[in-house]
């Protein structure tokens, strides 16, 4: 208590005194009186921390949700980017016929273009051409590939799974497309998409 606050105290207890309260009530008086200063005094935020923190995971779990709405929406944009582009008529850089003359010719790659996870899908396919491509901003490869069976071309396209293509991490998936249906998966932090 400050010397104010027992001075304030002093005169309150003389004026009390004056009016014939006895000392027990004169005291009671003012502890009822430090104990309203001491709940004035508390801190304005204390009663409204439950409801922030309720307020905060409420958000949370919206934002997670969200996220996982918005990383199937943004798979189906990439899916469509790819698509586009398999459909495109651009010359290859290179002409190749396997994934190592592909890493061989496009030397600026900051990444390997060996499949490691679905080696044995990608087996189905022969390597015809490949060109330098940018994928959300990432450097990627655009492949020209055809199918052993059906000799029908086909696109493989690959990236690294950074910047916002690190939202796919962990998200094999197809993807049907009014003109194509194009699988992404993830291998060794690389988005594959394969365009059929």
């Amino acid at each position: 208590m400050t010397t104010n606050d027992q001075q304030l105290d002093q005169k309150i207890r003389e004026c009390f005194m004056a009016e014939s309260l006895t000392a027990a009530s004169v005291q009671t008086i003012l502890a009822r009186g430090q104990k309203a200063k001491e709940l004035h005094d508390r801190a304005w935020w204390r009663p409204w921390l439950p409801v922030a923190a309720a307020a905060v995971f409420v958000m949370l779990a919206s934002f997670q949700i969200g996220k996982n709405y918005d990383v199937s929406k943004f798979a189906t944009k990439v899916a469509g980017e790819i698509a586009m582009r398999h459909n495109g008529v651009r010359p290859f850089d290179v002409e190749a016929h396997s994934f190592d003359e592909v890493q061989n010719g496009l030397k600026d790659l900051a990444f390997s273009v060996t499949p490691q996870v679905k080696q044995g899908l990608l087996s189905a396919y022969e390597v015809v051409g490949a060109r330098y491509c940018f994928l959300e901003g990432q450097q990627g490869v655009h492949m020209r590939v055809r199918n052993r069976t059906t000799g029908v071309l086909c696109s493989l396209y690959i990236a690294s799974l950074d910047g916002s293509l690190r939202e796919l991490k962990a998200s094999d998936r197809e993807v049907h497309l009014a003109a194509n249906d194009v699988t992404l998966w993830e291998d060794s932090d690389r988005l594959f998409a394969l365009v059929e």
